[in-house]
């Protein structure tokens, strides 16, 4: 169950944690009773209870050795060599899930607890937390395209195909709450990390629409995620009949910048879009994409300069900054000095041209930008100073449009709030945003 356990600790980095099986079933060494296994080689299980038709069936203990040494143990119900039924496991060095599980999925009510004190605790539907009230619960739809996710646009679900939740108020649409999901993260939680937000605007009749892309590149460079959001809005625009001048975009990391990013696209001569949003919503989001770079490379010359004294999470720092400069060599060919322009089209804010490069089309947009500016938990935990956190290009681009005419442009510093969806504590974080305010802020620019 090696795989099992990456696939679960990738919650931690806010990624999809849903497991589909897969594999060739395997004997336990004690009875020869046949258990799927999906870990290659090197995987030995054993298996207390009784077999049924030749494969591991009802009550007992599962336990899993890869090369020898203890990987997992599931303790509960099985059939035909799957985890089914009432059930937990334990992973070594993580923690514990528990819940009822379905061909080796957990459904439903369900529990994690994580080692590191973390905690995930409610409604789980094909593996992933999807914890909102049943009252709303009831009322989400999840909309498949049908489109055939060719450029993955969005990694770690269990579809191969594009699609969008949308939580559906009773009364008439008054407006449309956008949620796009940062780099990696899995459309369930989106919808779970924002359940007091999305459950305020269904109760105030604002659809909310959580949209499955977390691999996407900047938008104006990546006509597949550019058609498949147009696709989006123009659907929920005639299946829910919103108004279509009432759209609100918001994202947490890489998906505040595609809220930012098309804001500014609808507003440019150079492209087409299907809606022209009320308002944007940045949470956390890099807006400058040279000055990005540039953090990242300093970041890792750093790091290397004291590889002795890397932490576990400076070590996922360095990996993190790594990614960004393979992800912007392969995007842009090159650095900023190389390739200039190609990082202007792709940044929301440039703080080196006058204009503020494509910050320019919001001067006249209601725009907010949500941080948790805590230097002492980057310091400690990255090694980080101001000059390398998002908030220090957040402000500059705030200020920009402030001091250009937009008085309806707000940086609102939430120092302290952010926390993950398992509770630990991590500045970046959709918990930065304060649901009642919030609410409160889009009712004003919808009515």
């Amino acid at each position: 169950m090696t795989k099992l356990v990456l696939v679960i600790l990738s919650v931690i980095v806010l990624s999809n944690y849903s497991y589909a099986q897969s594999g060739e079933y395997i004997k336990d060494s004690s009875q020869g009773c046949l258990v799927l296994n999906d870990n290659g080689d090197g995987v030995t299980v054993t298996w207390t209870g009784a077999c049924k038709d030749n494969y591991a069936d009802g009550e007992g203990i599962l336990t899993w050795f890869q090369n020898g040494e203890l990987a997992a143990k599931y303790e509960g119900h099985m059939i035909k060599g799957i985890s089914h039924g009432k059930g937990k496991y334990t992973f070594p060095g993580w923690g514990t899930m528990e819940g009822n599980f379905v061909d080796g999925v957990m459904q439903g009510q369900g529990r994690m607890d994580m080692e590191n004190g973390g905690k995930l605790i409610g409604n789980f539907v094909d593996g992933n937390l999807l914890d909102l009230d049943a009252k709303y619960l009831s009322r989400l739809q999840k909309n498949d395209l049908g489109t055939k996710d060719t450029t993955a646009i969005y990694k770690g679900g269990n579809s191969n195909t594009l699609f969008y939740y949308a939580l559906v108020p009773e009364g008439k649409v008054k407006g449309v709450l956008v949620l796009f999901p940062s780099t990696g993260e899995g459309v369930e939680n989106v919808i779970s990390c924002n359940k007091k937000l999305m459950q305020k605007c269904y109760d105030n009749n604002i659809l909310t629409v959580a949209i499955a892309s977390n691999y996407n590149k900047g938008l104006e460079s990546d006509p597949n995620s550019m058609h498949f959001f147009n696709t989006v809005f123009t659907e929920v625009i005639a299946k829910y009949n919103a108004p279509s001048d009432k759209f609100i975009l918001s994202g947490l990391s890489l998906g505040g910048e595609n809220a930012l990013q098309y804001t500014e696209i609808s507003r440019s001569a150079k492209f087409d879009t299907s809606i022209k949003p009320l308002a944007a919503i940045g949470v956390d989001p890099p807006v400058d994409m040279a000055n990005l770079y540039r953090g990242a490379k300093d970041e890792i010359a750093k790091y290397m300069r004291d590889s002795i004294n890397i932490t576990p999470a400076k070590q996922q720092a360095l990996d993190e900054d790594n990614f960004l400069m393979d992800y912007f060599h392969s995007l842009y060919g090159g650095s900023p000095e190389e390739y200039p322009q190609k990082y202007i089209d792709g940044s929301q804010f440039s703080l080196d041209q006058a204009d503020g490069g494509n910050a320019k089309y919001l001067l006249d947009v209601p725009v907010r930008i949500y941080t948790d500016p805590d230097i002492l938990w980057q310091m400690k935990n990255k090694s980080r100073s101001y000059y390398n956190m998002n908030c220090a290009d957040q402000s500059a681009m705030i200020n920009f449009l402030q001091m250009n005419g937009n008085t309806r442009a707000e940086f609102i510093p939430a120092l302290g709030k952010g926390y993950r969806l398992d509770g630990t504590r991590h500045p970046h974080s959709w918990s930065i945003v304060d649901a009642d305010e919030c609410t409160e802020w889009m009712l004003k620019l919808i009515n």
